[in-house]
């Protein structure tokens, strides 16, 4: 259902007639003077509360100062159906305390229950310090390629630049550090603090660099939904929820194999919120979506396929490839769309380019 609405953009005083809709738990907003808008829901918070009659005034956390209107009460409805916390009362700016509170006195947590587990998360996530994310992401990275080495011929690394570059034409990328490692495992992740990873063998498995822009494409909206700190604080949550039970004491989630290959698998949830984001990332930079969909076509046959030797260096060995960590891959497939029929695509990477991607793990530096 679409709806008018009126949008500031936070840079001028001058309002804006857009069109509105809800879609994949994000409200899309577009105009004609202006790039199409996605705000996902758990991160909107209302000025006002909605009250009957009057219109309901929106903000959205990533984007400061952009204020949206919308007066359709129908919409309204729906729009608090999907995300009741835009009643009022505890919205994403109050769970920002709860943060605290959890740090200070988890015990308090542990009494509320596994219900929280599968609510506060979300939450939470936005508001870890971005020095512990940060850090934290590059541990787990190391955790996770263990004895591995990094893939930095030069061209190959330029190549990735361009890749995200190009990726970030019509888009607002989240901060980025994207690396490939010298794996053949076909997979990539991405970890807290905007870290992403692909691996050798994804390279190698790909017949045209969209298709790995696709894959990128997928990860980075991982990173732009707060998904591998949303694992990170869930993961925490259960581990100190075990150790209070079992009267041991928590184990190292940085550096224990089993909860590396748990933060690493995301929920139906978040894969189809990072399917989403892809799909109009990929949109907007006019690099075309069906690169990913061919990509994940063709590789649906490595599904189940054993490790190979050199697949087995490391806590990915427990990960197994691509569709090990992103499941329900038969029915995400179907939902991936071509670029608009007027619209004339860019590719991902100059033949050059690709080329050297191609080539970038004929330089290996050894970890530290």
């Amino acid at each position: 259902m679409s709806i008018p609405g009126i949008f500031f953009d936070g840079q001028s005083a001058r309002d804006q007639a857009v069109t509105v809709k809800l879609e994949n738990r994000e409200i899309i907003i577009s105009g004609p003077d202006m790039v199409t808008k996605h705000w996902s829901l758990f991160r909107m918070h209302p000025i006002d509360p909605p009250t009957p009659g009057t219109p309901f005034r929106l903000s959205h956390d990533a984007y400061p100062g952009e204020r949206l209107i919308v007066r359709d009460e129908n919409f309204i409805a729906q729009l608090i159906e999907e995300a009741p916390a835009l009643k009022g009362g505890y919205t994403v700016r109050h769970f920002g305390q709860v943060f605290g509170w959890t740090v200070g006195g988890i015990a308090a947590l542990v009494a509320a229950g596994f219900v929280f587990l599968s609510i506060l998360p979300q939450y939470l996530a936005p508001f870890l310090p971005e020095k512990w994310r940060t850090e934290t992401g590059k541990q787990l990275e190391k955790s996770v390629i263990k004895g591995i080495g990094e893939c930095t011929e030069p061209d190959g690394l330029r190549a990735v630049s361009a890749m995200v570059g190009n990726l970030a034409n019509g888009n607002d990328l989240p901060p980025l550090t994207v690396k490939v490692y010298d794996l053949g495992l076909v997979n990539a992740f991405a970890v807290s603090g905007g870290r992403v990873i692909m691996t050798r063998g994804l390279i190698d498995a790909a017949e045209s660099a969209d298709e790995v822009a696709g894959v990128l494409a997928h990860e980075v909206g991982h990173v732009y939904h707060y998904h591998p700190e949303e694992q990170l604080v869930r993961l925490t949550g259960i581990q100190v929820l075990a150790s209070i039970f079992s009267g041991g004491g928590s184990s190292d989630i940085v550096t224990n194999a089993a909860a590396l290959a748990t933060i690493l698998r995301y929920s139906r949830d978040a894969e189809e919120e990072a399917d989403s984001y892809a799909q109009s990332a990929l949109t907007n930079s006019k690099i075309n979506p069906l690169g990913f969909k061919t990509f994940f076509e063709k590789i649906s046959k490595l599904e189940g396929k054993k490790p190979t030797a050199d697949e087995t260096k490391s806590a990915l060995d427990q990960l197994g490839n691509v569709f090990s960590t992103h499941p329900d891959t038969s029915e995400r497939i179907k939902k991936i769309q071509p670029l608009p029929a007027d619209t004339k695509s860019i590719p991902s990477l100059t033949d050059k380019e690709w080329a050297a991607l191609q080539k970038i793990c004929s330089k290996i530096t050894k970890p530290e």
